[in-house]
């Protein structure tokens, strides 16, 4: 960077821009997630209008800004189609590295956002045949790991794993961020506790996953609260209710669902009734707002629950049939059919 101010900007000085971007939205010490998008954007608007969409740093770009700053403020569905882009100029230009690694972060996002996920896994298989007539086993391993999670929201059968290649190693961050997204969608809530953890209690490694994984480890906290009853459990709702408030001034596209659905499961643990219900119907209708129909299913079936234990059994189960809808569309069978059998015992 001290050079490219000094001696002008290069396309290469580009990069270095972004990792500053990075830097400043993820780093603990630096946090200014304003300043970082918005050097981030700029630097992207330079790139365009100097290098050109042909540049031959378009996908390290694109992988540098669209998976590890973008999707703070701009729509995840915006950050994937730009991924994507990132996957078609990387492979144009010969960069097959960044090429796959904004392959990764495609999938990633697209499952995020709640992309139907029979979608996802064809996609998934596509990037996994590509990597593998590029002989590119580390990031296959690494697909390979998505192509898992997304196969076991789709369907309760037993997953056989591929071998993942001689010498591809797996980031223990990364495992923990499947795991406890398996465990959480699967009702595994000490398992998800387990993973989630060891995510949040990561010092700067994997730090794209951390925003994601506290939405889920503070939902998931609710659950475990029931069974071991500590203060560090009991302040984990209220920590990522913080970071999301926080998080929805930059993006109420991507986040706002999240603290309204936080606000409902508090508002509901405190016996607040009428604003719990107030709060979960914001949830769903943010998330309907965002696409995020994995969330909305989320947030119904969060709104059954709540409306079963205050004993008004009409509504739960209306809310419960919204639910499994939106899973359907989801495409997790794994998760309809949970709702069924939810639905069963109400109906007993």
């Amino acid at each position: 960077m001290q050079l490219s101010m000094e001696s002008g900007i290069s396309k290469y000085s580009l990069g270095s821009f972004l990792n500053y971007a990075g830097m400043l939205c993820n780093n603990k010490a630096l946090r200014n997630i304003e300043g970082g998008c918005r050097l981030g954007r700029i630097v992207m608007k330079v790139s365009s209008k100097r290098f050109g969409s042909s540049s031959d740093q378009k996908a390290k770009l694109c992988f540098q800004y669209y998976a590890l700053i973008a999707y703070y403020s701009e729509p995840f569905q915006h950050c994937r189609d730009m991924l994507r882009e990132g996957v078609e100029a990387g492979l144009g230009t010969g960069d097959v590295r960044y090429s796959f690694l904004n392959a990764l972060n495609c999938i990633r996002l697209g499952l995020l956002s709640g992309k139907n996920l029979q979608d996802l896994l064809k996609e998934t298989e596509y990037y996994l045949s590509m990597m593998g007539k590029q002989k590119e086993n580390q990031t296959k391993a690494l697909m390979l790991m998505f192509h898992e999670t997304i196969s076991l929201l789709i369907s309760n059968s037993e997953y056989t794993a591929p071998t993942i290649a001689t010498g591809s190693i797996i980031p223990p961050l990364q495992h923990c961020f499947h795991k406890a997204l398996q465990s959480f969608f699967k009702s595994r809530s000490e398992r998800c506790n387990h993973f989630a953890e060891k995510i949040m209690q990561a010092a700067e490694g994997g730090r794209q996953h951390h925003i994601f994984i506290t939405f889920y480890y503070a939902l998931n906290s609710f659950k475990v609260a029931e069974i071991v009853h500590t203060k560090k459990i009991n302040a984990v709702p209220d920590q990522a209710l913080s970071a999301f408030r926080a998080a929805a001034e930059h993006s109420k596209d991507n986040f706002q669902n999240k603290v309204e659905l936080l606000e409902a499961e508090l508002y509901n643990r405190d016996g607040e009734n009428d604003k719990a219900k107030a709060s979960y119907a914001a949830a769903i209708a943010s998330a309907r707002l965002s696409k995020f129909i994995h969330e909305e299913g989320l947030a119904c079936e969060k709104a059954a629950v709540h409306h079963k234990k205050i004993g008004e059994t009409s509504e739960a189960l209306n809310y419960f049939t919204k639910a499994q809808e939106c899973y359907k569309k989801w495409g997790s069978q794994v998760k309809a059919d949970d709702i069924e059998r939810q639905i069963e015992l109400m109906q007993m």
